[in-house]
């Protein structure tokens, strides 16, 4: 699958324009018309980043998928339409929006470990190498929350097993054995250790076996691929505490989770 790097402007096209998306965003309208620069072949199926450019907060802000190739309309910088300019755009499906005065994900320093020149592109539309886009697309998962392991069949006892080896299917696919969750939750249970909360116990049969289970050595930090044990690497964990553990700029352990809940009069598990 192809990756590209949309960018956004303030000094180009107005922040409330960008309100009006997030606003639009939120209330489950995620399709939108975007430029996409002077590229005119984006195939639809591509992953796309979107990055604030300019001054202030800069960063990765957005993801999502193209819905339909580049075509031309009028320009979106209203001195340049007035003149009678045509920009050229995609339309895309989000499925992340931030608002970038205070979600962005990832950094321009952070971006540059993995391309040192990409996130400076003039001009929206830029291809993302697939090496490059699969590095992005684990920090990005990272920081929006979005690490929980798929259901398995039943595990054989005392196996360790890979993850993280690219596929080139999507930018986002990972090879990742599902038994290394069945192996956690068999030796940890169903309940988050974080919170202690447990699902059945709470929703009946509608809850029964639902948990994620959490990387505790986050996969950015990792090699592409590596041998993971579940009863050592891995720990279940609620979605409501596995989106804050991947919620800063840094994962937090399950120790310091805990602390921060106690210290906001809550209660961790022992």
């Amino acid at each position: 699958m192809s990756a590209y790097l949309l960018t956004w402007k303030p000094s180009e096209w107005a922040e409330e324009k960008l309100d009006e998306y997030i606003s639009e965003f939120r209330s489950g309208q995620n399709e939108q018309r975007w430029s996409c620069g002077g590229t005119k072949n984006i195939p639809n199926g591509s992953r796309f980043f979107l990055m604030r450019q300019g001054s202030g907060l800069t960063g990765l802000f957005g993801s999502g998928e193209v819905v339909r190739e580049p075509f031309a309309d009028d320009h979106y910088n209203e001195a340049k339409r007035l003149e009678g300019k045509k920009a050229n755009y995609v339309m895309v499906r989000f499925d992340r929006l931030f608002d970038p005065t205070s979600g962005i994900k990832i950094t321009p320093d952070e971006f540059k470990r993995f391309h040192p020149s990409l996130w400076r592109s003039q001009g929206s539309g830029k291809s993302i190498p697939l090496d490059v886009a699969v590095q992005i697309e684990r920090l990005w998962s990272e920081r929006c929350g979005d690490y929980s392991l798929p259901y398995a069949d039943e595990l054989l006892e005392g196996l360790t097993y890979s993850e993280g080896t690219k596929k080139q299917v999507t930018v986002n696919a990972y090879e990742r054995d599902p038994r290394a969750r069945d192996r956690c939750i068999g030796r940890w249970g169903h309940s988050c250790s974080v919170c202690g909360f447990h699902f059945q116990s709470f929703y009946g049969e509608l809850g029964k076996g639902y948990i994620h289970v959490h990387h505790l050595k986050p996969l950015l930090e990792i090699g592409e691929e590596y041998k993971v044990d579940p009863i050592i690497d891995l720990r279940p964990v609620c979605p409501n505490c596995h989106a804050m553990l991947h919620r800063g700029k840094s994962v937090l352990s399950i120790k310091e989770l805990k602390s921060l809940i106690i210290s906001c009069g809550g209660e961790g598990r022992d």
